[in-house]
């Protein structure tokens, strides 16, 4: 076994307060391969971390067993957070037009009477009015047409919702979101699932958004996001979208976010051989889960993993950083 430098020791005992660690280097064929060549690409090259009870317990490290889990399967997208200041400023033209309509529909119907009584109103100051009140009208229904002429007619049917929709979203309690799915747009009414890791919610489909995606060339849907997870989703942030499908059921395990490191542009997780060793195992194919995220390759149900403190392994195993000649 090839000895740690004096720098190694010092690493080791700085993670895990001078208790007893090893690295265990690759000897002869190492751990079991992996069933097929993609899972064992996956899987760290350079041998495994082993720690003993006292190491251990130093590290907070907490053994997990995956449990076999389902999932129906998923068409995927895009969604992204649209800002809202246009859609706030396009409300607050609507209920000024609004007003000034009212006033001036009310005016008109003042001139008429007096008309008809024939009091001090002339046949030109009855014309006058409804002249302005067709023009303060038709000021009203192009505020009100703003609202499908900028978004998407999907949100212009929630126009008598528009000014609760601007006050959820300036508090943080709504999101409006357009989602993206290259194999077809969802139907209104539909929940779409959207995470990126750190956020996990429900968006609830309006209907269509104005305009094809660049990217994906794809017409897209607006759809409202409300609860805890509306504050987070920052003005263009991009995240994935799922929504349910109709094909096969998929089995895989769900792994808990505690258990993931991420490097080399990856994520991974510790697994655990019948030796005792962990050897850093790479994600493929993950999907974001509220419970953690579903995985179908590279492991399986009754694999054991680190939970908690699998960032002091990942530590350990990258080794001291390397010296100055």
């Amino acid at each position: 076994m090839k000895p740690l430098t004096a720098a190694g020791w010092a690493l080791a005992g700085a993670l895990l307060a001078s208790s007893a660690i090893y690295l265990i280097p690759v000897l002869g064929p190492g751990p079991a391969p992996a069933s097929t060549d993609e899972e064992a690409e996956a899987v760290s090259p350079a041998g495994g971390v082993s720690l003993d009870g006292k190491a251990a317990a130093h590290a907070g490290l907490r053994i997990v067993e995956l449990q076999a889990a389902v999932a129906a399967s998923e068409r995927t997208g895009f969604a992204r957070a649209l800002d809202l200041g246009p859609l706030a400023g396009i409300n607050a033209d609507i209920q000024g037009a609004r007003a000034v309509f009212a006033a001036s529909d009310a005016e008109a119907r003042r001139q008429e009477a007096l008309a008809a009584q024939d009091q001090s109103a002339s046949v030109r100051a009855v014309e006058l009015a409804r002249a302005q009140a067709r023009v303060d009208r038709a000021r009203f229904v192009l505020a009100q047409r703003r609202i499908g002429l900028e978004y998407g007619s999907g949100l212009s049917r929630l126009e008598s919702e528009l000014d609760r929709l601007v006050s959820e979203a300036s508090r943080g309690e709504a999101a409006l979101v357009r989602l993206d799915f290259q194999d077809g747009a969802p139907p209104a009414g539909a929940d779409v699932t959207i995470s990126d890791g750190n956020i996990h919610a429900t968006a609830h489909v309006l209907g269509p958004a104005v305009g094809a995606d660049p990217n994906l060339q794809s017409a897209g849907v607006l759809a409202i996001v409300r609860g805890s997870a509306a504050h987070a989703l920052a003005v263009g942030r991009v995240m994935t979208a799922a929504l349910a499908g109709s094909g096969p059921v998929r089995t895989g395990v769900i792994v808990p976010r505690e258990a993931i490191v991420r490097t080399q542009g990856a994520m991974w997780v510790y697994r655990l051989d019948p030796a005792g060793t962990f050897h850093r195992v790479k994600l493929q194919d993950a999907v974001a889960r509220a419970s953690g995220w579903f995985v179908t390759a590279g492991l399986r149900p009754g694999d054991r993993i680190a939970g908690a403190g699998a960032t002091v392994l990942l530590g350990i195993e990258a080794g001291p950083p390397a010296e100055d000649e």
